[in-house]
């Protein structure tokens, strides 16, 4: 990298109808390359079209096949003028789970069927089967796989903010009994695991990262100490 400057991830909502890259990312990403820093984190890429953190998302769902299909000359483009100045671009990729607000579904999905308590802007979830997780992982890693075929330096996986990856951490908030819930290792399987499939996806010379809660700052939620575990577990 150029420098130790990054740009957060910050949602943009400029998606067109169809929940591609628009012109607008790439004036915007152009300007924020432009200024410098050594690394621009893009705001939340959804994985599933269905549960979108806001409307203007970014969906790669269905993933485009190979070439210059549908939605893929909007990625490139966007990765193009968001490197222009040697810079680095990460996709930020994403599954809202609970937090979709009901203006964009009234159905969300999520680790449990808790609903979030937030003025009543949120419908109360379903809980997701074994098979969508594992479909969902897939999803991150096909997602990831697509990112670096369009020009993306790399990815950041989000499992933080209380969305899907970062809901099933918090033994508050999952109350699941299978093999996603309880135990420190059984809440952590599938961030894990989404990181083990992204990798493989892109290979061991392509950036991965993680955004984490430090701690859910909730009596009983995600601590430090598990956070700093999860790392052990993760190694």
């Amino acid at each position: 990298m150029p420098n130790r400057i990054a740009k957060a991830a910050m949602t943009e909502g400029l998606a067109d109808d169809q929940l591609h890259a628009t012109h607008r990312h790439e004036t915007l990403y152009r300007r924020w390359s432009d200024g410098g820093a050594g690394l621009l984190i893009t705001g939340n890429v959804m994985i599933d079209h269905r549960v979108l953190e806001r409307p203007g998302n970014v969906a790669v769902d269905p993933v485009p096949e190979d070439g210059e299909s549908e939605g893929m000359a909007q990625l490139r483009a966007w990765a193009k003028a968001g490197t222009r100045n040697g810079n680095h671009l990460w996709m930020q990729i994403s599954h809202a789970g609970r937090q979709s607000p009901r203006y964009v579904t009234s159905r969300p999905m999520g680790h449990s069927a808790v609903q979030l308590s937030l003025m009543g802007n949120y419908a109360r979830p379903r809980a997701l089967t074994e098979p969508e997780i594992l479909d969902f992982i897939q999803r991150f890693a096909n997602v990831a796989r697509i990112a670096k075929e369009a020009g993306f330096t790399g990815i950041q996986v989000h499992g933080g903010h209380g969305y899907l990856l970062s809901s099933f951490l918090s033994p508050v908030t999952n109350q699941r009994t299978d093999r996603w819930g309880g135990s420190l290792e059984n809440r952590a399987r599938f961030l894990l695991e989404v990181v083990r499939a992204t990798c493989a996806a892109v290979g061991p010379e392509f950036p991965v990262a993680v955004k984490l809660n430090s701690d859910d700052f909730r009596k009983d939620g995600f601590t430090l100490d598990e956070l700093c575990e999860r790392g052990a577990l993760a190694q």
